[in-house]
């Protein structure tokens, strides 16, 4: 029990000092593109969510945590602006409807990512491509078509920055932005009486960029395409509904918390397996009861034959004997009934003359003081014959 005990203590310090050890050190870099508005890490878009109020004054900056459908089901307003910034811009056919419909009627909906769903490429003309090629320069430039907005040039790493768009028969496009190899990244295309803005370089409205004094331009000079009105902010296709922070995601999503987390499964499964064993000691195994009903009747026999006392012996035998009779033969006292002795004689078919011979030494025994042992002997005698032929 104490080296169990010590075992314990000794897992519950090891547990702590862990836990201390990784709360403590440095924290390394997340460079997770997460493009939350909650994350600080540098692919989040913390600083960019915290400059909409100047970006769009004077208007309400509204923070969507449910799919868009149910979004402009709940909140029907017209003259909006709907952001999405993601790695990728998913879509299922009834928020593809819903968002479609909600452009048509005169609304703004500005999308940064990388990747865009299938069939809502098709519904708008155009094709995206992401490919990361190998060159001796490791950035690329994107500037604005619109001298208006500005001639600079703004350099991405190229992995971050060479998406583009390619353009189908049909579609009502303008060019609104380039890479350095001239090929399109920021367009605009007009859908009913809403306007999609659509843009390849997500990664430039994040922390990292945004606070980066070459880049902090380039957000907020393509953000200034859409006009001056209340703003939707998605955050569904990056956190998820407001229902889904359950305590496994949190926990998850902290490298500290996590590895706590895996290592107290792995604690429990190591204890179920070697503690969850017997730890009392062993119990012996008890042979069973053995019958010494034999060896009591012959250390009673002994008993008494040593003292010499056959009267006592012959006086209890006849006791039994009477007892038996009475219950075999309902015969109470016999001894000195003839009549009695015949019926017994009848009911357990021993010959009259061994029942007359039995009583008559039942009836020699029991008047006189002291029996020898031969006559003890001839007792036991004619009882176990009478026994005998009764219970045949």
């Amino acid at each position: 029990m104490r080296n169990y005990r010590m075992s314990l203590a000794l897992l519950a310090v090891l547990f702590a000092t862990l836990v201390a050890v990784e709360y403590y050190q440095p924290k390394p870099v997340d460079w997770r593109q997460s493009f939350a508005n909650k994350d600080k890490i540098p692919y989040g878009t913390y600083v960019l969510y915290q400059l909409l109020p100047d970006l769009f004054r004077n208007q309400d900056i509204t923070t969507v945590r449910q799919p868009i459908l149910n979004h402009l089901e709940e909140t029907p307003v017209r003259h909006t602006n709907y952001i999405f910034i993601n790695d990728e811009f998913v879509l299922d056919s009834l928020d593809q409807q819903a968002l479609l419909a909600h452009v048509a009627r005169g609304n703004q909906v500005f999308i940064a990512a990388e990747s865009f769903a299938e069939k809502f490429k098709d519904i708008l003309h155009f094709d995206s491509h992401f490919t990361y090629t190998k060159s001796v320069k490791d950035r690329l430039g994107v500037y604005f078509v619109n001298p208006k907005r500005g001639k600079q040039r703004y350099y991405f790493e190229k992995r971050k920055s060479e998406g583009y768009f390619t353009l189908r028969k049909g579609a009502q496009v303008t060019a609104l932005g380039r890479n350095s190899a001239g090929l399109l990244n920021f367009i605009s295309i007009r859908f009913g009486k809403g306007v999609f803005y659509l843009n390849t370089v997500p990664a430039a409205f994040t922390n990292y960029y945004v606070l980066s004094p070459k880049h902090t331009r380039y957000a907020a000079t393509a953000l200034s395409y859409l006009p001056v009105q209340p703003v939707f902010w998605d955050e569904y296709q990056k956190q998820g509904g407001m229902g889904e922070q359950s305590v496994f995601r949190v926990l998850l999503a902290h490298p500290p918390l996590r590895w706590a987390y895996y290592i107290t499964l792995v604690a429990l499964v190591l204890y179920v397996l070697f503690e969850g064993k017997r730890t009392q000691r062993i119990i012996p195994i008890l042979a069973p009861s053995t019958n010494e009903t034999l060896a009591f009747v012959r250390v009673v026999g002994n008993l008494y034959f040593n003292n010499r006392n056959h009267k006592n012996i012959a006086e209890k035998k006849i006791r039994y004997f009477l007892e038996y009779l009475r219950l075999h033969f309902y015969e109470s006292s016999p001894i000195n009934d003839s009549e009695a002795q015949e019926r017994i004689a009848a009911r357990s078919g021993v010959a009259i003359t061994e029942v007359n011979n039995l009583f008559y030494l039942l009836q020699k025994i029991s008047n006189v003081p002291i029996i020898t042992d031969e006559d003890l002997r001839q007792l036991n005698q004619q009882l176990e014959a009478f026994y005998n032929q009764t219970n045949r």
